[in-house]
């Protein structure tokens, strides 16, 4: 089963925004919610009109998750009700929703599920100066390290210090409405008693993703290459249909052009193996961040073959292919390139091996129950 945290969103009324006794107000009202403890506080860091990009910004509301690990169903439901009765003067919305730690090359479970549509967070950690000894370069690593996230964690940010130009348009096009966050660790501390105007530990993105044009593309263009309908005219009890994707096609949405599979990415992977050295010097975890790349950068462009047990008939072929082959292979390799994204973007702010990648889901009963059986 994939790690699981509950995630509660609580943005603040317009004239709460830019009041710095704000926040404090609201995280100690939502302390007093639920006795569960807070792993992370977050705040919806957001910049008014007319003010120039920074790390700081205002404050928009916080973000409070919670580790569910250890939880039973019926604990995580009864954490939910007690969110869902919260109210405040200072609050314009209060929302739960379910994080899945996933990871960046996914398993067949997980590959099998992901959807077409939905919203993904890239979480990284600071390295606060790891890697540097002269005290004068550690405190500008620190003083640089937000500024250089909010910048660079954005995949769609095209901009001076942005990221965005690391991907295709085509790429791009299948996310959209970011949001940034600061990331604090409680760490034992009540999150009323951290200060989230002060030096956060990491950053996070929370995007929305949508799929369907990249694998309705793929499976309408490879028609005639990768797969043929069947014929009507043939009578089977046992139809077979061949997906054979191993040769790229000439489309942007196919995942030979990804990030990741670009010419220039072992040069990225031996600058962050290279970065660990420097920091650490520990040879395990650079041969883990080693083989997690390998595993990454390891395309699976392995024939699939469709029959009667996939529900295969004459005149279905196309949804069949796309559902079954094309969407669960682009949600790999999709999840891969951002994976990719976090362990060679910024290796000297960003620290290697604890960046996540955290899919949300709609807050249901019946989700609790399927995630946590898992």
């Amino acid at each position: 089963m994939n790690p699981l945290s509950l995630v509660w969103d609580v943005l603040f009324v317009e004239s709460a925004i830019t009041d710095t006794k704000s926040a404090k107000i609201v995280a100690a009202a939502m302390e007093e919610a639920t006795n569960t403890p807070v792993k992370t506080v977050m705040n919806w860091n957001t910049v008014l009109k007319g003010q120039k990009t920074s790390g700081a910004g205002f404050t928009s509301g916080l973000r409070f998750v919670f580790d569910l690990g250890g939880m039973s169903s019926s604990e995580v439901k009864a954490l939910h009700g007690e969110i869902a009765a919260f109210s405040h003067a200072l609050s314009a919305l209060s929302k739960a929703s379910i994080a899945e730690s996933i990871p960046f090359k996914l398993d067949r479970r997980t590959r099998t599920r992901f959807p077409s549509v939905g919203r993904v967070m890239l979480q990284v950690k600071f390295t606060h100066g790891l890697g540097y000894n002269e005290s004068k370069k550690i405190a500008n690593a620190i003083n640089s390290q937000t500024k250089e996230t909010k910048d660079g964690l954005n995949p769609l940010e095209i901009g001076r210090g942005g990221s965005g130009g690391r991907f295709s348009d085509e790429f791009r096009g299948m996310m959209s409405d970011p949001y940034w966050f600061r990331v604090f660790p409680c760490a034992g501390e009540r999150p009323s008693e951290i200060n989230v105007r002060g030096g956060a530990d990491g950053g996070l993105y929370d995007l929305a993703f949508d799929l369907r044009k990249a694998t309705r593309s793929l499976t309408e263009r490879s028609e005639g290459t990768w797969w043929d309908p069947l014929d009507p005219d043939e009578l089977t009890l046992t139809p077979r249909l061949m997906v054979d994707y191993g040769d790229p096609i000439d489309s942007q949405y196919d995942p030979s052009n990804f990030h990741h599979h670009d010419k220039k990415a072992q040069k990225l992977i031996d600058k962050a193996i290279d970065v660990e050295r420097e920091q650490t010097g520990d040879e395990s975890v650079v041969d883990e961040i080693t083989y997690t790349l390998d595993r990454i950068v390891r395309g699976r462009r392995s024939p699939r073959q469709l029959t009667e047990q996939h529900g295969l008939v004459s005149g279905i072929e196309t949804s069949l292919v796309e559902n079954e082959v094309i969407h669960p292979w682009v949600a790999e390799e999709f999840v891969a390139c951002l994976g990719f994204f976090l362990m060679t973007r910024k290796p000297k702010y960003w620290r290697n091996g604890s960046s996540s990648i955290l899919l949300l889901h709609e807050f249901s009963e019946d989700l609790i129950e399927s995630l946590i059986e898992v």
